[in-house]
């Protein structure tokens, strides 16, 4: 497991590949942008931290809101 440290995120990939380590890389981003979309709450959190879906790199604090909804991976 990958330690998220405050100076450094993680590309949203390596996000992606880390919660659907099964999947390919294009189907897991897929199905973690729809996991981040169906969530409950999350896409807003997100949204209120400056996630934009365009954006390939995720905060330490967008990772922290997405650990707190999904679990660690």
């Amino acid at each position: 497991m990958e330690h998220i440290t405050r100076k450094r995120g993680m590309s949203f990939g390596r996000a992606a590949m880390r919660y659907y380590p099964d999947l390919g890389y294009v189907a897991a981003v897929r199905r973690f942008r729809q996991e981040i979309r169906d969530t409950q709450g999350l896409h807003d959190a997100l949204i209120a931290l400056g996630y934009e879906e365009r954006h390939r790199y995720l905060t330490p604090g967008q990772m922290r809101v997405i650990e707190d909804f999904l679990g660690e991976p």
